[in-house]
């Protein structure tokens, strides 16, 4: 838990970072979705495996990472996938 003195400073730096977006002195870049990103790099493996799986799975991660078809011939290179090392 925070003490009263990391709270004020967590809220100061926050306050700073906001009114910098404000000012324009910070610009936020839109982060983007597998599609996007093989879109953009259309020579990239490891995008062009994401992409398709995220446009299988509707866009769902965790419907990726539990991907039932064994028989998909991306299935061993599909990102987010459980570990196969069980602890």
């Amino acid at each position: 838990m925070l003490d009263e003195q990391a709270k004020a400073k967590c809220a100061a730096v926050l306050a700073e970072y906001r009114e910098k977006v404000r000012s324009g002195e910070i610009i936020r870049t839109k982060s983007l979705n597998p599609e996007e990103k093989a879109k953009q790099n259309p020579t990239s493996m490891k995008y062009a495996i994401r992409a398709k799986c995220w446009d299988c799975a509707c866009g769902q991660k965790e419907e990726i990472r539990l991907c039932p078809i064994t028989d998909c011939s991306l299935y061993n290179f599909r990102p987010y996938k459980l570990s196969d090392v069980v602890a």
